[in-house]
């Protein structure tokens, strides 16, 4: 099974996972939008069809201000396998891909009960794996990172994939983020707006560990190490020059 079946099946699975997980939330008749911001047939939107069958659109308006301008953290979960499912295949052109995992964040994602907690992460597993196999720029898979370090402590499963892959496309973003990573540290541009809002009274509470973790398992010698004991190993000609420009963009940052 190659990388791209592997990944589609993970899909598959972490989907169903979700649905399961977050059964147990039932759509309420009214799920109390602020109807300053809100109108009634956007709310309405939300009950048209069966939960699997709700549309980017239907959803655009409350998933950019559920739990803060529309209802509590009981609605969200039952919406979330759904909102999820979109992010991680069509995605939603309105609210960003952030707001999606900051408003987990936001509810406290790491008190949730761990069968929950294990759901999402499986998602975002997958999602970061599609996003990192999308195509070979920023715009592809900064935004999942960014929306999985306002969630999670421990980026490790994350980073572990990311050097491990043997996809091609996967290994050139790894090259694009440390060289991105090199422009951040010389002050030439700033790290993803929404980790800005991450301090001490911002919007998604105290300032999340991720960035640190990943300049610090980009700077460590031994990446460069596990990088360049796989020449040789990877499945076909782009993924082996792949590995070599990563392995050039990642040693420019080693110390």
């Amino acid at each position: 099974m190659d990388e791209v079946e592997q990944t589609s099946r993970m899909l598959g699975e972490a989907v169903t996972l979700l649905y399961e997980s977050f059964a147990g939330y039932p759509l309420r008749e009214w799920t109390d939008p602020c109807l300053h911001c809100h109108t009634a047939d956007e709310e309405r939107a939300l009950h048209r069809v069966p939960l699997r069958d709700l549309t980017p659109d239907d959803l655009e308006q409350y998933v950019a201000d559920s739990l803060m301008l529309w209802g509590d953290l009981d609605d969200l979960k039952h919406f979330l396998p759904r909102i999820l499912e979109i992010a991680a295949t069509e995605g939603f052109e309105f609210p960003d891909v952030e707001i999606v995992y900051g408003h987990l964040a936001y509810g406290a994602f790491t008190t949730w009960p761990a069968a929950e907690q294990a759901a999402v992460r499986d998602l975002a597993m997958v999602h970061w794996r599609t996003a990192l196999a999308e195509g070979v720029h920023l715009a592809h898979f900064e935004p999942v990172l960014t929306g999985i370090m306002l969630i999670e402590d421990d980026l490790s499963p994350y980073l572990r994939h990311w050097e491990r892959s043997g996809d091609a496309t996967t290994l050139a973003n790894l090259a694009e983020y440390a060289r991105e990573v090199a422009r951040i540290r010389s002050g030439e541009r700033a790290w993803n707006a929404f980790l800005q809002v991450g301090r001490p009274g911002g919007v998604y509470g105290t300032v999340r560990p991720g960035p640190g973790q990943v300049t610090d398992w980009l700077a460590r010698p031994d990446l460069l190490a596990r990088l360049a004991a796989r020449r040789g190993t990877l499945p076909d000609p782009p993924a082996e020059a792949a590995l070599e420009e990563a392995l050039k963009a990642v040693g420019e940052l080693s110390p």
